[in-house]
């Protein structure tokens, strides 16, 4: 099929926002260069992730103009995360988390001074380390601990137990690290909350005086040099404290205008929103990478089975039901990471006229929520989906899609750990699925007669409405009668968990499916609308069938519309296979951006023209 350019471009404006960015292409480039290098056979996972971010300091604009504009950093995220997910982790600890908290938390980050400009310039390698290994949700009970030495006005810096210790990617020894810790800041004894602080924990020679490294711990879905780390009386000076318009007086009383140890706590975590704005553009990019290469793959790969010797494995029913399904979750993906761009940057907006609030959902199982319920459940959402995506697609390329070159495992693998990193995701659907039952509200929505439109865009967006809302009440009205009956607490929340769960799930679900719905309703061009109107109705399906079980248990869906649903897929697929150009096209990365040899027309030879140039790399 031969595309036109106006449908070609304006979908090519979705995936990648509208604004022309030479820094994609930049990136794009160079990260490919470095993967396609011959590797240096003395450079050591830790030296390489150094050397790398070395590289990207040098391609990317200053720090300040980086912290100041959510799509470029959206676009750093993706850009990594298709080329080298391990890689994108350290790259989220650096940028967003290390730097973020610097440039989101310091009333001018340049007056660091020295580890400001190390981390900038990639000279060293930044680290966040906030969870310590000794308790569950230990973010809500940090207990290392900063005291403040009245003579010095310096903080010092303790590791009390054991299971104080931080994690986090920080083994090896490629060269200076440097860390954002999460402390609890203690003055005359007092406790006056959790606060971050800038320390250098390592420089080329090994930890620095009171800082200890333990030797590395392997984590062989997401490969990087992780360790725990303990604090021995580490002296920080009071510049490197991320004070956030607190202030320690001339007799040594520390002043907080928040004023709440709860809501000073929030505001330390707020980095989380940079990462949670743009973690789901990034493992969008992954999703839409890994569905387009199973298509390629598919399309081409011939099948011996004795129903039909010599068919293409695209032809089968299932492989349409699910790599074409993976190409509508990817898209919706999309969709989602755009708005969690535009949600980060409304926040900014108004957080510039209003600073600091106090936590609007309380922190029962974490923080996450408290801190931005809409950022922190599309971040669960997306990643779970992402992870699926990927996952689905290894399948349904059998063992080419388990084979490092092909960079399938990579993906899924870096969306799987992000299930609990970055905010476990099993905690905030909780504390979302509690506030939005404690929360007030109207009746249950009247569910939606669709069993005649179940391919529109707009079935599946009314249905995820309808259920929220009936999960919602029904959870409610349990809390409710629980209450009256004296129920408090874990003896009031224990037997609800499954149902609140459940709850912030399918809200998370309906924030996907209004972001599809937003980017579906705005497309001008007729040709691109019925491409994307079986796209997004084909998501909707996928996500129906995905949840028939709970939406059949609470009455959103009639058993007929749950049995119609495969019917409907099978018609959508056959609406899109003509269309597969046109969406690969625009959703694939680039040409040779990403060398996997999955998506080549002929696989054989591209793997092992992959093999001939790469040789194996250390992990």
């Amino acid at each position: 099929m031969t595309t036109r350019t106006q449908p070609l471009d304006e979908l090519g404006e979705i995936v990648n926002g509208s604004r022309p960015y030479t820094l994609r292409s930049r990136l794009l480039t160079v990260l490919a260069a470095d993967r396609a290098a011959p590797p240096d056979p003395t450079e050591d996972r830790a030296h390489r992730i150094h050397r790398q971010l070395r590289l990207l300091a040098k391609n990317l604009p200053p720090a300040g103009e980086l912290f100041r504009d959510p799509e470029q950093l959206a676009v750093l995220s993706e850009c990594v995360a298709l080329t080298d997910p391990p890689l994108y982790m350290a790259v989220l600890n650096h940028y967003a988390l290390c730097l973020g908290s610097m440039a989101t938390l310091a009333e001018d980050p340049t007056r660091i001074g020295r580890p400001w400009q190390a981390l900038t310039t990639g000279r060293a390698k930044g680290v966040f380390l906030v969870t310590e290994i000794g308790d569950a949700s230990s973010h809500l009970g940090t207990r290392t601990v900063a005291r403040l030495d009245p003579d010095t006005r310096e903080f010092v810096l303790d590791t009390p137990v054991p299971g104080a210790a931080k994690f986090s990617s920080v083994g090896g020894s490629g060269g200076p690290q440097t860390a954002v810790v999460c402390a609890r800041v203690l003055v005359d004894d007092t406790d006056h909350g959790v606060f971050s602080f800038v320390v250098e924990l390592s420089d080329n020679a090994g930890p620095l005086p009171g800082v200890e490294i333990s030797p590395s711990i392997e984590a062989p879905s997401l490969p990087l040099d992780y360790a725990l780390v303990r604090f021995r009386g580490v002296r920080v000076p009071h510049r490197q404290w991320l004070s956030d318009r607190a202030h320690v007086d001339a007799d040594g009383v520390l002043h907080d205008p928040l004023g709440d140890r709860d809501a000073r706590l929030q505001r330390t975590l707020s980095v989380g929103q940079l990462l949670w704005a743009t973690l789901p553009s990034a493992v969008a990019a992954m999703a839409r990478q890994s569905a387009v290469q199973a298509l390629r793959f598919s399309a081409h790969r011939r099948a011996h089975g004795r129903l039909a010797p010599g068919a293409h494995v695209l032809d089968l029913r299932n492989q349409q039901h699910a790599l074409l399904g993976a190409l509508a979750q990817a898209f919706a993906l999309t969709c989602a990471g755009r708005t969690a761009r535009e949600i980060w940057a409304r926040s900014r907006s108004a957080t510039a006229h209003r600073p600091s609030t106090p936590p609007s959902d309380g922190m029962t199982f974490s923080p996450w929520t408290a801190v931005d319920r809409p950022l922190a459940v599309l971040k669960a959402a997306t990643v779970r989906r992402a992870a699926q995506v990927a996952a689905e697609c290894q399948h349904r390329c059998g063992l080419a899609g388990f084979l490092h070159p092909n960079l399938l495992d990579g993906y899924h693998g870096f969306a799987h750990a992000f299930d609990t990193a970055g905010g476990d995701s099993q905690l905030i659907l909780l504390d979302a699925g509690r506030a939005l039952a404690q929360a007030g509200g109207g009746a249950a929505g009247t569910v939606p007669r669709a069993e005649a439109t179940l391919d529109h865009p707009g079935w599946w967006p009314a249905v995820a409405r309808a259920h929220e809302r009936r999960l919602r009440d029904t959870l409610r009205r349990t809390v409710q009668r629980r209450t009256r009956a004296g129920r408090t607490g874990l003896d009031l929340w224990n037997p609800l968990l499954d149902a609140a769960h459940e709850l912030g799930a399918a809200h998370g679900a309906r924030l996907i499916a209004d972001a599809v719905a937003a980017a579906v309703e705005a497309v001008h061009d007729p040709e691109l609308r019925a491409v994307l109107h079986p796209l997004a109705a084909l998501h909707g399906a996928v996500e129906a069938r995905r949840a028939a079980g709970s939406l059949l248990a609470a009455g959103t869906l009639s058993p007929a519309t749950a049995r119609a649903l495969p019917t409907v897929i099978d018609d959508l697929c056959d609406r899109l296979l003509p269309h597969l150009p046109l969406l690969c096209g625009a959703m694939g990365a680039p040409p040779g951006a990403v060398p996997a040899p999955l998506g080549a027309d002929d696989y054989a030879a591209a793997l092992y023209d992959s093999l001939d140039r790469s040789p194996e790399r250390p992990s």
